[in-house]
């Protein structure tokens, strides 16, 4: 009686909270939508956790709020940058791990759980373009599982990445990303 009293509690907190995220979640603008068209980070890609409210019973390290989403894929999977961009750095950051903060136009990109970083980045090259091999997946961090953590902050708030990937639920058998858009892009032209 009382864990049934305890998890309608918290239904009942979860819906409260989502609903309040809904409603304060950040709207991105048109000139700002127009600039997210991206290719998905990992092929073929899925998402198994999505963004927004969570709960994981008997995992409460994975928190009540997945502020980016879960994309799973063996190790050793290339990661790939998902637009022409930057990058800000590469960091370990406690359960996301060995991760890399990529500056893309109008939003910042976070890849976690990595498991080795592209020689070139590593060294220091900071430009990379659309498509081009960044790292690959691995299990650094908090993981109970191999996948990829993807991440998008948008005037310094958290979005959810789903839309503008075209990635839909695994388990779906809803299609990836359209072919034509992963063709890689380049940040500059080659002369």
């Amino acid at each position: 009686m009382i864990k049934t009293r305890t998890d309608n509690a918290l239904r009942k907190w979860l819906e409260s909270a989502l609903a309040c995220a809904i409603c304060l979640a950040p709207s991105v603008t048109d000139a700002a939508a127009h600039q997210l068209a991206m290719l998905p980070p990992v092929t073929p890609a899925c998402v198994s956790s999505p963004f927004g409210p969570r709960v994981l019973p008997n995992r409460p390290l994975a928190g009540i709020f997945h502020g980016s989403i879960d994309m799973p894929a063996p190790i050793g999977t290339p990661v790939t940058a998902v637009a022409p961009g930057a990058v800000i750095r590469v960091q370990r950051h406690g359960i996301g791990g060995l991760e890399i903060l990529i500056q893309h136009d109008g939003f910042i990109a976070v890849y976690s759980h990595l498991g080795l970083i592209a020689p070139l980045i590593a060294e220091g090259r900071k430009a990379v373009y659309g498509g081009e091999k960044i790292a690959t997946v691995g299990r650094t961090g908090l993981t109970y599982g191999p996948h990829l953590y993807f991440g998008m902050i948008v005037d310094g708030r958290s979005v959810d990445p789903s839309p503008y990937l075209n990635v839909a639920p695994c388990g779906t058998g809803a299609p990836a990303a359209p072919e034509a858009k992963r063709r890689p892009t380049r940040l500059f032209a080659e002369n």
